[in-house]
């Protein structure tokens, strides 16, 4: 088995690969599967990051993709890359699962870690590294993609349909697709490239003629076995994973060995092992029965731009229990574009919301508390400003959250009963860009500053309440994204329904303009604003503050324990902002208790994220944002034909992907800052000079953080972040915030004046 950061791939599958001159796609466009494509960088060195699951990112990952994508263009290989939409039935199980028993491996290199057994604990990362999501790199490769004039495809569902359907009508657009194994269960016409080696000018493929002439089987027979092995939405097939039958790993040519002894049936196949599945998995066989039709009438973007079912007349009457729900295809442009991801929309789809598994694998009394209450109205929200819009019968179907870490956990999200309704505050705000301009010039403080301090001034407030029930005119890149800004802000409790700031957004406010006064004299530094809403957030949600999880390795050690809470609040805070690190791999110390607080603020980040995609959506979909439908299916064409498009069409994707990229709560750093604070500190001495302090630092890099590039500066700027951060929250009462934490605040602030460098 080839075990990739997310896919599980076939042993005697990946055996039957061939070569070819790469000289034969000079000239040349490949539909390349992007996740597969991440997974395969992410495995093999330079980029390959042991560490990934345990530092919760990446360091150098943008320049491994340009230095990677450079060399496509050096051979003159044009990739399009296509990403994965909407999850298809039972992928979500599947990943739920893979994900916890990537835990169990993670946790045994945490105790290999906690026993000083360092390098065996950084082989045990490396070899799991199944554990992190690579689709949180999506947002990062579509931007390089753009950046390089590259054209991007995110059909409804899964990139394997897409690019079948490329292979299948032999499409102009590429002259071959590169993917993983799962793409054989589609109806391509025989070969799809596996890997291109720029080193050895080779590339590797693998032929599905020539599989199945090797096998003696038919293509249904084939598609059937390959399902049995398991795939990224059906489980493995459970007698396969019988060790006592299987000792060495099964492969294809067991499940269709098991097929011949089955009169060639799954369904009989499911009655001979009958006992086997009913101990282990007593669905199997209705899950199989759905992960065939859906793959049989898989969904793709045709290159008219129509969103078509494979096989359609002879779709089934129960096709939403293996399709999911069929949702408008205005959607699935936004999709497609990049305004936004795939998450409210399969929530809707599959009438579900799966919370899966964290990195660290803890399940503490606040992280349930967290996803399963706190955050729930958040996504109440968010679907409440999109599913107005869809078919009225998708409204009245229910949308259950699940867990990770409680099988037997439901809870179904009220999405159509919220008082106020969200889409009578959002639609409160009008603004217009001249009134804007009126009072602030354009350029004068980047996205989220601009919208929170503009609400300081009454005279513009008063322009800002929308007089009139329809809103048009909402147009520029400047004014979407303000706008989706402002309302956020009102949903979130930080603007009231007067459009003046709360106490919260006063507090924001303050914080902001401590931010600006500190960074006078240094270059902006890129998220800060982001980052400094996103700690708001976390206090409000009580994640960051006085009381911290216990019972976690990596909690400071020395000090008082006012000195050891102060500390952790400050290095939690410092895993919100960016390690500048050089390409190498990260070879630092590592820390359990910080990578759990960044499941929390993970969960935090992508619940907001959500509802400001729906803020966005909701905005074209209401038709306040300039919007031609004729032309936006033009764009999806001229975009999946990857010709020139004419400039303003170029413009008009481009215009959606800046929003898209301009909006908060999208990119996430890795925890390495706040183990690079911890560390420091927790050795510190409040004796020592601040000429003494200031040696040590320079000198703790070359030991604990070797390819840091900026690391003093990296620290002067938390420092003042988290200044900026307590003058904001000495300004809000007990009704907003309990004393124990603004007094944790300050007591943060103290420990760190206490000890200049």
């Amino acid at each position: 088995m080839l075990l990739l950061p997310v896919l599980i791939e076939d042993g005697w599958i990946n055996n039957q690969a061939f070569s070819v001159d790469l000289s034969e796609l000079e000239d040349c466009s490949i539909a390349v599967d992007a996740t597969y494509y991440l997974s395969q960088l992410l495995d093999t060195p330079p980029a390959h990051e042991p560490l990934l699951s345990a530092l919760g990112g990446l360091t150098g990952i943008q320049t491994h993709i340009t230095e990677n994508l450079n060399l496509w263009d050096k051979h003159r290989i044009v990739p399009f890359f296509v990403f994965n939409g909407q999850s298809i039935t039972g992928q979500d199980e599947v990943g739920l699962r893979r994900r916890r028993t990537a835990n169990k491996k993670t946790d045994e290199a945490w105790d290999l870690y906690s026993r000083s057994e360092a390098e065996q604990a950084v082989a045990t990362f490396g070899a799991n590294a199944g554990a992190y999501n690579v689709h949180n790199l999506y947002p990062l490769l579509q931007g390089i993609l753009k950046q390089r004039g590259l054209h991007f495809l995110v059909p409804p569902y899964n990139a394997c349909a897409q690019l079948a359907y490329f292979e299948m009508i032999d499409s102009d657009q590429c002259a071959g697709v590169m993917g993983p194994q799962e793409l054989l269960l589609y109806p391509i016409k025989d070969a799809i490239i596996r890997s291109l080696d720029f080193e050895a000018n080779k590339l590797t493929a693998i032929s599905k003629k020539k599989m199945m002439r090797m096998l003696g089987v038919t293509e249904p027979m084939f598609i059937d076995a390959l399902l049995m092995t398991g795939t990224t939405f059906l489980p493995t097939f459970p007698p396969l994973l019988d060790t006592s039958m299987y000792t060495n790993h099964f492969s294809i040519m067991d499940a269709v060995n098991m097929l011949r002894t089955s009169d060639k049936s799954v369904a009989s196949a499911c009655a001979s092992f009958n006992d086997i599945l009913q101990a282990q998995d007593a669905n199997w066989l209705d899950k199989y029965r759905k992960a065939r039709m859906a793959v049989h009438h898989f969904i793709y973007i045709a290159e008219s731009g129509e969103v078509i079912v494979n096989d359609f007349e002879r779709l089934t009457k129960d096709n939403h229990e293996y399709l999911g729900l069929q949702l408008p295809a205005e959607l699935f442009h936004y999709l497609n574009t990049g305004l936004i991801g795939a998450r409210n929309l399969n929530s809707i789809t599959h009438g579900q919301i799966v919370v899966q598994p964290t990195l660290d694998g803890v399940v503490s009394d606040e992280y349930k508390k967290l996803v399963t209450a706190k955050l729930v109205p958040i996504k109440e929200q968010a679907l409440g400003l999109i599913i107005p819009r869809v078919h009225r019968g998708i409204g009245h179907k229910d949308i259950s959250l699940r867990v990770w870490f409680d099988p037997k956990f439901s809870h179904t999200i009220n999405h159509r009963a919220q008082q106020p309704p969200p889409s009578q505050q959002v639609g409160t705000w009008d603004v217009k860009e001249s009134d804007l301009r009126s009072v602030f010039p354009a350029g004068f403080a980047g996205p989220i500053y601009l919208e929170v301090l503009a609400l300081a001034n009454a005279e513009f407030v008063a322009k800002t309440i929308a007089k009139e029930n329809k809103i048009r005119g909402i147009d520029s890149l400047e004014m979407v994204t303000s706008v989706a800004i402002w309302r956020f802000l009102h949903l979130r409790g930080y603007v009231g329904d007067s459009h003046t700031l709360t106490k919260w957004g006063n507090a924001l406010a303050t914080t902001f303009l401590a931010l600006k006064d500190a960074a006078e004299n240094r270059p902006e530094v890129p998220g800060l604003g982001e980052a400094a809403l996103l700690a708001f957030e976390l206090v409000r949600h009580g994640v960051l503050g006085a009381r911290h999880q216990g019972n976690i390795a990596g909690l400071p050690r020395r000090g008082t324990e006012e000195d050891k809470t102060s500390l952790v609040l400050i290095s939690q805070c410092a895993t919100l902002l960016k390690l500048r690190h050089q390409v190498y791999g990260y070879s630092g110390p590592l820390n359990k208790s910080l990578l759990a607080f960044r499941s929390q603020s993970s969960a935090v980040r992508e619940v907001d994220r959500d509802l400001i995609e729906a803020i966005v959506a909701s905005m074209f979909m209401y038709g306040q944002s300039k919007r031609d439908r004729e032309d936006y299916l033009e764009i999806s064409q001229r975009l999946d034909r990857h010709t020139t498009p004419p400039s303003k069409i170029v413009q008009s994707i481009q215009l959606l992907t800046r929003i898209s990229l301009r909006l908060p709560f999208l990119q996430e750093p890795d925890i390495g800052l706040g183990i690079a604070v911890r560390t420091f500190f927790d050795e510190d001495d409040m004796a020592h000079s601040k000429e003494r302090r200031n040696e040590r630092l320079e000198e703790f890099p070359k030991t604990f953080v070797p390819f840091a590039e900026a690391l003093t500066d990296d620290f002067r700027i938390c420092v003042d972040f988290i200044s900026a951060l307590n003058q904001g929250m000495q300004t809000l009462g007990s009704d907003e915030l309990p004393a124990q934490d603004r007094t944790a605040w300050s007591k943060a602030q103290a420990y760190l004046d206490a000890r200049p460098f």
